[in-house]
């Protein structure tokens, strides 16, 4: 749908840079206009989206050149990034420490790309979002859990008279020019709706009468409860339908699944399906009379793949369409009469992938290790606390030996492939255990469930020759070794940072030793090291 030039200036005495870039392939919707400069030039930084700077240079001063939401890179050697402060590392977007390799400045290049891909996809996400509100002729409004509101849509400032800017962050007797009297009495005010979907945590239906300058107003309200990551409430979703004129139900149902911005099917007591919306028959490239008069358990088992039918209410699914796979968020809801008599149900389909992309990505960036992928800390804590039960718990502490060596003959590209190297080994090696990069050249194993020493020492053995059978095919990385550290514990009591702590020990012992084995702990060894 969209298209993105990227104007990259690139500032540096050495071709290098601009011979590296210039050979980088653009990212699918994107172009790239290169412009290479030997010297600093003020007035060439100014309508740039790109600003790779390998010259002396401020990094607020160049920020302040740069465009709103322009990248600057600033290439500095180690004792001048060292020596960056806040407010210079905060003007920055990134520091590529040199000396530079191509393949460093390559991949660095390629991650900037796609950084900058993730920020295009962002806003066009936001775009997406606000045009679909803006084009539902209902009242469509976002509250905080305090009750104000957040975002509207045009409908909503259409009926109250306001513009978005006045709206936001206001409540509801500002809002419907409502007196303060009236509001804290609570008639017409929809705070006891509000209350109910908070309580309930799931999407409601309510008939409410509002005042408005325009009069009583009578609507056929949807409120959904909004969640945050870890399952607290945040506020609410409201759409509203305006049915103070409508001379019946019916005609306000049709209404309704006309303008819906989300695939309906309807299906009655009797589970045949009696009504499918416009969107539906888009969205699953069907014809209404395909599908009106079917099963909708059937045409339910259809969206499953085969799994097990999901008990009635919310859940999720994968589809394919256009060649492409799509998660679906599906909303059962049940339908009564005037008599509380249930009568069908409604079910909504909602086309999720782009947000369960953006939560894995999220999730990715918080429990894993950019350079290697591995799990981190954080993720190692929180799954060994969730796992751990009454069971054993068994380490591996892996250190390279001659890392530093390597970084500081060969640079730190080479050093980062080594770690990429070493992360792919290890995830062979134990394809079914946690793997945590700690920090530098150091790696945790984690192992659950029963291990006797024997298994854990020849598992160790097995890592340590594998590493050093590909270490050796390397000119480069044939110094390098590593040394383990090995601790278990069977009592639930131990804690995790203690076995760490023992691992850790055990690993320094085997450096002392000569290197390139391993040690398992003991009490004697943690009164001898």
């Amino acid at each position: 749908m969209y298209s993105c030039k990227l104007d990259i200036r690139i500032f540096s005495e050495q071709p290098l840079l601009p011979e590296v870039i210039e050979k980088i392939a653009p990212l699918e919707r994107f172009t790239h206009a290169f412009k290479w400069f030997r010297r600093f030039l003020p007035e060439a930084v100014g309508d740039a989206d790109i600003v790779i700077m390998d010259l002396p240079g401020e990094p607020q001063t160049l920020r302040r050149l740069c465009k709103q939401g322009a990248v600057l890179v600033l290439c500095l050697g180690q004792e001048a990034y060292a020596s960056l402060r806040a407010p210079s590392l905060r003007a920055l977007d990134d520091v590529w420490v040199k000396p530079l390799g191509a393949e460093s400045v390559g991949v660095r290049f390629e991650k900037l790309l796609e950084t900058l891909r993730q920020r295009k996809e962002c806003r066009l996400a936001q775009t997406y979002l606000d045009t679909l509100i803006d084009s539902i002729p209902d009242l469509v409004w976002f509250k905080d859990i305090r009750g104000a509101h957040l975002k509207v849509n045009d409908s909503f400032c259409h009926m109250v008279g306001k513009t978005k800017e006045d709206i936001a962050g206001r409540g509801h007797y500002y809002i419907w020019d409502m007196k303060k009297e009236e509001y804290e009495q609570g008639e017409y005010v929809c705070l006891e709706s509000e209350d109910i979907v908070l309580a309930e945590r799931k999407t409601c239906l309510f008939d409410e009468k509002v005042k408005s300058k325009q009069g009583f107003r009578q609507f056929k309200t949807y409120k959904s409860p909004l969640f945050d990551e870890d399952g607290s409430l945040m506020g609410t979703v409201g759409i509203a339908h305006d049915v103070t004129d409508l001379a019946n139900m019916g005609a306000e149902l049709e209404l309704i699944l006309r303008n819906m911005p989300f695939s309906v099917l309807i299906s009655d007591n009797d589970g045949r399906i009696v009504n499918a919306n416009a969107k539906f028959q888009e969205y699953f490239s069907t014809r209404e009379s395909d599908i009106v008069g079917k099963s909708y358990a059937d045409w339910k088992r259809s969206i499953l793949n085969g799994g097990d039918d999901p008990a009635p209410g919310h859940f999720e699914t994968r589809i394919r369409r256009n060649g492409e796979e799509r998660v679906l968020e599906i909303h059962e809801e049940p339908i009564f009469d005037i008599f509380r008599n249930h009568v069908g149900q409604f079910c909504f389909c909602r086309d999720v992938t782009i947000e369960r992309t953006f939560e894995h990505q999220i999730w990715l960036s918080a429990n894993t290790d950019s350079l290697t992928g591995l799990y981190n800390r954080r993720f190692f804590y929180g799954c060994v606390n969730e796992k751990r039960g009454q069971g054993q718990l068994s380490l591996l502490y892996v250190d390279l030996d001659n890392f530093k060596m390597v970084n500081d003959v060969y640079g730190h590209h080479v050093g980062d492939e080594a770690l990429a190297l070493v992360s792919g080994l290890m995830r062979e090696a134990f394809p079914d255990d946690i793997i945590v990069r700690l920090g530098g050249d150091e790696f945790l194993v984690c192992m659950l469930g029963e291990r006797s020493r024997e298994y854990l020492e020849t598992r160790a053995d097995e890592l340590l020759h594998m590493l050093l059978e590909t270490f050796q095919t390397s000119d480069r990385l044939r110094v390098m070794s590593a040394s383990i550290g090995i601790a278990f514990a069977t009592d639930p009591e131990v804690k995790v940072d203690d076995l760490i702590r023992q691992s850790d020990l055990a690993m320094y012992a085997a450096k002392q030793s000569g290197k390139s084995r391993y040690c398992v702990y003991s009490p004697e060894l943690a009164r001898s090291v």
